[in-house]
C-alpha cells in the first residue's frame, strides 16, 4: 500500500484501512500478532503517532487488542451460532423469499494458502486453494459481498464452473461427490473498510453484518472458508441461512 498525500483523506485513515483490509483478507489470522509499530512505520513512510492512531481506532472496534509489553494481535473471536438444522444458502434463501437477484463474478483465481487459510482449510501452506469474490444485488440494489475461498483438492474442476449463474453449494456438492453437512458461523457488526465499501458503494465507515462461515462436507471435511458483507440496513437478509429438513 502506498499512502497517498494528495487526498483530503488524513493519513491515520488510511492506515487504519490498511490494517484493516489485512485483517478481512486472512493475511492476518485470529490471534496473530501484527507487524510492530516500527515495522509498520517503515512500509507505510509514516510517523509512529500515525500508526499508534490508526492501532487505537482497530482495538476500538474490537478488531485488534494489546498486550502490555508484547504486542497487538488480531481479536480471537469466542461466540459462534449454531444454525438449526440446515444450511441454506443466500441464493436458495433469497429465491424462497420471491425476492429478484443477480450475481456477478468480480474475481476468480487459485491462490496460495496462508497459514491462516491452511488452517481452516486443512489444506498445507502454499497450497492452491480457489478464491472467488462475488456481488450479489437484490432488485436491483448491491447489497452484499462475497468472499469464497475453496478447497479445490476437495473440488475438482470447480473453477470451470459459472458462477454468475450456478450455485456455490450445488456445485461443491457436484465435483467433490459429497453432501455438504453443515457449517461453523460468526457474525460480528464491522466497519466495511475502503476497498469493500467501493466494492459495495457505501462509504468507508459504513456499519456491515460480517458473518465468517466455514462450510464442512459429509465426513467433516471443510470444504469452504467464506466471508460475505452485508449492508446494514437490509433489514430482510436476517435469518437467510436456516432452513427445515428439506
Amino acid at each position: 500500500m502506498i499512502i497517498n498525500r494528495e487526498v483530503s483523506k488524513p493519513v491515520y485513515l488510511q492506515v487504519a484501512d490498511y490494517l484493516r483490509n489485512n485483517i478481512y483478507s486472512e493475511e492476518w489470522g485470529k490471534g496473530e500478532q501484527i507487524p510492530s509499530e516500527n515495522q509498520i512505520m517503515k512500509s507505510l513512510e509514516v510517523s509512529r503517532g500515525t500508526v499508534k492512531k490508526a492501532v487505537n481506532m482497530l482495538v476500538e472496534e474490537g478488531l485488534l487488542y494489546q498486550i502490555q509489553g508484547k504486542g497487538t494481535y488480531v481479536t480471537e473471536d469466542n461466540i459462534s451460532y449454531s444454525l438449526g438444522k440446515g444450511l441454506l444458502s443466500f441464493a436458495e434463501s433469497l429465491e424462497g423469499q420471491k425476492l429478484a437477484y443477480e450475481t456477478k463474478v468480480i474475481t476468480s483465481e487459485f491462490r496460495k494458502a496462508t497459514k491462516e487459510i491452511a488452517s481452516r482449510l486443512n489444506i498445507t501452506v502454499g497450497e492452491n486453494y480457489l478464491y472467488m469474490k462475488r456481488i450479489r444485488y437484490v432488485e436491483g440494489e448491491k447489497v452484499m459481498l462475497i468472499e469464497n475461498r475453496i478447497n479445490s483438492r476437495l473440488c475438482p474442476g470447480v473453477q470451470e464452473h459459472d458462477f454468475n449463474k450456478e450455485s456455490l453449494f450445488k456445485v461443491m456438492e457436484e465435483v467433490s461427490g459429497r453432501k455438504i453437512a453443515y457449517s461453523e458461523s460468526r457474525y460480528a457488526a464491522r466497519v466495511v473498510g475502503e476497498k469493500r465499501g467501493k466494492e459495495l458503494e457505501v462509504a468507508s465507515d459504513s456499519p456491515v453484518l460480517h458473518l465468517e462461515q466455514l462450510v464442512y462436507l459429509e465426513g467433516g471435511l471443510p470444504v469452504e472458508f467464506g466471508n460475505v458483507w452485508l449492508k446494514a440496513n437490509k433489514y430482510y437478509l436476517g435469518t437467510v441461512l436456516q432452513r427445515e429438513e428439506l
